[in-house]
């Protein structure tokens, strides 16, 4: 039997096909149908039947948001997407058979993938950040996701780093959202590039996509303005990080999502400069999520 994972971005839906080893096996990808359910849901039914290949026999049906889902599976709001009050898990099960059907948070999505293969395996507490086109988190309390007291989920980007700050799609100011995902980091490549200052701008004026990799890219390749950018994001992320680490004192620091991919160059200031902002004077280790961009596929049929 088939089990389909979709994972909703604030730009691509990923779905694959995952085997009983939390393999997958065949991927696809399309761009997201915002503040459109209907759209959204047909787009899903489509790729659902092209991944299934004419294999009617569908175990699982697993998708994941990035926003708050109830426990009926609807989504509660998803900004990024523009879905809010929207019953997805019943959208879904009138357009595709299958034995279950999942809707989850796509942090809590990685979050279990994570602990089941990966950076959160064997961890008792801990803290996952997603830094994507916006900031996903969840928390790990006693070996287990946390899905919140009234089972509505974490939503760790949305916790407040600048009061008065930039306002937040959530339609409140100074979330760690507006200073910590790639979106941010977009904003400042995008400013950086209309400045006509430094190697972002000279390669923004040769056609190159002025986005979050393009400043990291600069940054790694030493120019003076990118670094003084990325100094000032992740001493914002350190803020939040140290911030979850005063609450929890956790074990293990997970960051995942799109921004993870710099590895090392994200990390390490990291782990530098989050211990002086701790209460404690120190915290847990700060390591990538292994379970890769496809986490969210994986994470969303278990």
């Amino acid at each position: 039997m088939l089990s389909l994972g979709f994972d909703i971005g604030g730009t691509t839906i990923k779905a694959g096909v995952v085997d009983e080893n939390y393999v997958i096996t065949r991927k696809t990808a399309r761009p997201t149908p915002k503040s459109d359910p209907e759209a959204m849901c047909g787009l899903i039914a489509a790729v659902a039947a092209e991944l299934a290949g004419g294999d009617c026999d569908i175990d699982t049906v697993g998708v994941t948001v990035p926003g708050s889902v109830d426990k009926d599976g609807g989504i509660i709001d998803a900004w990024n997407i523009g879905l809010r009050n929207v019953p997805l898990k019943k959208m879904i099960e009138a357009r595709i058979h299958a034995r279950r059907v999942i809707v989850r948070n796509d942090a809590d999505a990685a979050a279990e993938a994570e602990l089941l293969l990966g950076a959160l395996k064997g961890v008792e507490t801990g803290v996952m950040l997603t830094l994507g086109t916006g900031v996903g988190g969840c928390l790990v309390l006693g070996g287990r996701l946390f899905h919140g007291g009234l089972d509505r989920g974490t939503e760790l980007g949305h916790a407040m780093l600048d009061r008065g700050g930039l306002l937040c799609g959530c339609g409140h100011r100074g979330c760690i959202e507006t200073l910590c995902s790639a979106t941010a980091l977009k904003r400042m490549a995008e400013k950086a590039a209309e400045g006509g200052e430094g190697m972002i701008a000279r390669l923004a004026g040769e056609g190159a996509l002025v986005d979050a990799k393009l400043l990291i890219d600069c940054a790694e390749n030493g120019d003076e303005l990118a670094l003084k950018l990325f100094d000032g994001y992740t001493d914002a992320l350190a803020d939040a990080v140290a911030s979850f680490v005063n609450v929890l004192d956790p074990q293990v620091i997970v960051i995942g999502g799109g921004i993870s991919a710099a590895g090392d160059f994200l990390l390490d200031p990291l782990r530098r400069k989050v211990p002086g902002k701790c209460f404690f004077g120190s915290c847990g280790s700060i390591i990538k999520a292994q379970a890769g961009n496809d986490a969210g596929i994986i994470g969303a049929v278990i």
